[in-house]
């Protein structure tokens, strides 16, 4: 579904700052994986997503999103086909607007605007019924705008909107890093809930190891951008926290941290 072949990816080349992160770097997704990534700062987690969605480009290698190569297309194109959240709350919706106009901006994703009205009365309806499945209350919130919400209110929001038009691929860059412990399992839990009933191949940066171990169908660990860890199916199930660390803290004394 998703491939990455023989990715090179340098920051900063020819200069004191140049930073390697990727060097024949490889990955395949099947449809309807939920990937949990792990690793320290600079493993290469969120650049991955960066070269998914086409916000930096590749200095050499392939993308192929369902076996046609997507590393021509730019950032806006691909956003047709994959969804991401951030791990800031205030990205993702627009901050001056209604949560009803946001719902129509992604509602209206990919389509032609022409002079009509920028909201369909006749789907507001439908956007109460999506907001009701947030059990959040937003649903009776329709014209307050985004920017009065809380930060877990935002992303709640941001979650649903980018999966409300059929889309191929979701990207969460850490979206749970910014908020409570209490909200932050929330939103996992719609996460999770989402994912499965749309059954949208997702792949999930997170700094969170018990998250990482307790969701999605396979975890990866990256260190210095390369894949150290793989663990799928029955191996993804038996895999414990501690398991996690212990790897982690081998990979930190190798670093001399």
């Amino acid at each position: 579904m998703l491939e990455l072949n023989h990715i090179y990816k340098t920051f900063n080349i020819n200069t004191i700052n140049e930073t390697k992160v990727f060097s024949d770097f490889n990955l395949s997704v099947d449809k309807g994986e939920f990937v949990s990534i792990v690793g320290s700062n600079g493993s290469g987690k969120t650049t991955l997503l960066n070269i998914i969605s086409g916000s930096i480009p590749v200095e050499s290698g392939e993308i192929l999103l369902d076996g046609k190569t997507i590393n021509k297309q730019k950032e806006f194109v691909r956003a047709r086909r994959i969804g991401r959240v951030f791990q800031d709350p205030a990205k993702g919706t627009a901050y001056g607007m209604s949560i009803a106009e946001n719902m129509a901006l992604a509602d209206n994703k990919g389509k032609t605007y022409g002079l009509s009205f920028g909201i369909n009365k006749k789907r507001l309806e439908y956007y109460k019924d999506l907001l009701s499945t947030l059990n959040l209350g937003l649903e009776n919130k329709m014209d307050t705008q985004v920017g009065a919400l809380s930060g877990g209110q935002r992303q709640a929001l941001t979650l649903l909107i980018s999966t409300m038009t059929p889309i191929d691929l979701l990207l969460l860059d850490e979206h749970t890093a910014a908020l409570d412990p209490k909200t932050s399992q929330d939103i996992m839990e719609l996460t999770n809930k989402i994912v499965k009933e749309k059954n949208i191949t997702t792949l999930m940066v997170t700094h969170n190891l018990r998250f990482a171990v307790e969701y999605g169908s396979r975890l990866l660990m990256f260190n210095k951008g390369s894949i150290v860890v793989d663990k799928l199916g029955q191996e993804k199930e038996d895999l414990r926290v501690d398991d996690l660390l212990s790897v982690f803290n081998e990979i930190s004394i190798e670093c001399g941290n």
